[in-house]
């Protein structure tokens, strides 16, 4: 599922700019933009936005009132507010303070610090709708431009997968690939192909004795799920239903995929 920002601004070059940037660092985000606070909350609530970026200056205070009404929302209608400046004297943070913002960044500021700030502010995860489940001795084989990967699955559901896989230099983790999943469930093989992935999240799990990584475990989010494929990851989940309602198998969530 992807995540609509809505960047309120009114200098659309520094809305190009910051749009740019989320672009660059995070690949399951669509950028929407307003002039101002009056157009950003229509859009959000026309759009059903996931996340308000709101630039300030240092001067211009209708963001403040801005955050103030998203906060008297119902709390199942409320948008996590990030708010951007490049001011940082004493002053304008203790204005920050005051207002109430818990979550803003001062810019600028290093790629992986700001994806980091909308990863944590705008959580993927909290979005995810779709169930998982865990399949024993389930594996996938990942190709990407020729050169293919054979990983184990640890859980999956329509949206995407948990895995471990070994590393390859061979491998561009931040580029789509494409994923076939072979279930093994009540003494048949389910084979789910062409699952067009983008990683979420990537961990080192091992490492060889020079600290190089030798396994990872990496969270895939399905692009594209071809219908045919989509029958068998439901005949798969049907089946995986029905095992767990007669075992009383409750599925962990710590740790659990798109």
């Amino acid at each position: 599922m992807s995540r609509k920002f809505v960047i309120i601004d009114h200098s659309p070059a520094l809305r190009k700019i910051i749009g740019a940037k989320i672009r660059a660092n995070l690949d399951d985000v669509q950028i929407l933009e307003a002039d101002n606070p009056e157009s950003g909350l229509s859009l959000i609530q026309d759009h059903r936005c996931h996340l308000v970026i709101y630039l300030w200056d240092g001067m211009d205070s209708r963001g403040f009132s801005l955050h103030a009404k998203l906060s008297q929302l119902p709390s199942d209608q409320r948008v996590p507010f990030l708010l951007l400046t490049t001011s940082d004297t004493a002053g304008n943070l203790r204005q920050i303070e005051e207002a109430g913002i818990e979550e803003y960044l001062l810019l600028p500021c290093p790629s992986r610090q700001f994806a980091e700030t909308l990863n944590r502010v705008c959580n993927p995860v909290s979005l995810r709708r779709d169930k998982r489940y865990a399949v024993q001795d389930t594996i996938f084989l990942l190709e990407q431009r020729g050169h293919a990967l054979q990983g184990n699955v640890i859980n999956a559901s329509l949206g995407g997968m948990l895995c471990e896989i070994p590393f390859s230099e061979a491998f561009n983790w931040s580029l789509p690939a494409s994923a076939s999943i072979n279930f093994f469930i009540d003494g048949k093989n389910i084979v789910a192909p062409h699952l067009y992935s983008t990683v979420v999240q990537l961990t080192v799990t091992h490492r060889h004795p020079d600290f190089s990584p030798r396994k990872l475990r990496i969270s895939f989010r399905f692009l594209q799920v071809p219908d045919e494929t989509r029958k068998s990851l439901e005949e798969v989940f049907s089946k995986a239903e029905e095992s767990e309602q007669l075992s009383g198998f409750v599925p962990a969530r710590e740790e659990a995929a798109l």
